[in-house]
């Protein structure tokens, strides 16, 4: 008897142990974001507000992805995706003032054409250079198990020409868009590499992106990073561009 009622106790603890580990870990989370917000806050020289949603990046991804592109000097990105990431990665080239070349793949011409004119109000329209690229079949050597549509190649392959990317950042197309939606972008860039490219994969919180980076590892024989909502695949010699984390 003595010895159920010590180990329902013990159970309790363990119990009680676990909630609080996971209370103090969404404590942190909360503070990490709260501290990303208010780095982004301060990098656009004026009020603007940018829509963000469930699907929307992070502020702690999107600082993430700020620290890469000045911590490592990257003089060429392309993102899949557009978004608040376009925006504020224009907004850190203008005030780089360095020669960088940035592409923003965009699916949908009304946000595309949405984005285009918040661009032009922050001045931020010479430092990307958006690409409307509908979604098409995508073929074998391209897809991953199930996948059925990627981003039409002939229209990317146009606009980068010969270009090689120091940071490639995926965010699209929309998960729900196909099975493994995103897939296609490490072997449709692999050739626009190098060996210390830094590939940023969004979502990875979601099995479908978590395999698809896992695959572009083994495929890449580079390191990946996992965060709470996205990965990161670099080489070992790269830097940690992580952004400040709490204890």
């Amino acid at each position: 008897m003595m010895f159920k009622k010590i180990k329902r106790i013990i159970n309790e603890l363990r119990a009680n142990q676990k909630k609080t580990l996971a209370a103090q870990e969404k404590i942190q989370y909360a503070q990490e974001q709260l501290y990303a917000s208010n780095k982004l806050s301060a990098i656009l020289p004026k009020a603007h507000f940018i829509p963000e949603t469930g699907w929307s990046m992070t502020p702690k991804a999107l600082l993430h992805c700020l620290n890469i592109i000045q911590i490592q000097k990257t003089s060429t990105i392309i993102e899949f995706g557009s978004g608040a990431s376009t925006i504020y990665i224009a907004q850190i080239l203008k005030n780089q003032g360095t020669v960088t070349t940035f592409y923003s793949v965009e699916s949908n011409l009304d946000w595309k054409v949405s984005l285009e004119k918040q661009l032009e109000v922050l001045g931020l329209d010479t430092y990307v250079t958006l690409v409307h690229c509908p979604l098409v079949s995508v073929s074998k050597e391209l897809s991953y198990k199930e996948q059925q549509t990627w981003y039409d190649t002939k229209v990317l392959k146009d606009q980068i020409g010969t270009a090689i990317f120091d940071f490639v950042l995926v965010d699209g197309p929309f998960g729900g868009s196909t099975p493994y939606a995103r897939y296609s972008a490490y072997p449709f860039l692999k050739d626009h590499s190098h060996a210390d490219t830094v590939w940023f994969l969004d979502d990875t919180g979601r099995s479908m992106e978590r395999e698809i980076i896992e695959t572009w590892q083994a495929e890449s024989n580079l390191n990946v990073s996992l965060h709470k909502r996205y990965g990161v695949l670099a080489s070992a010699s790269k830097f940690d561009a992580s952004p400040y984390a709490f204890q």
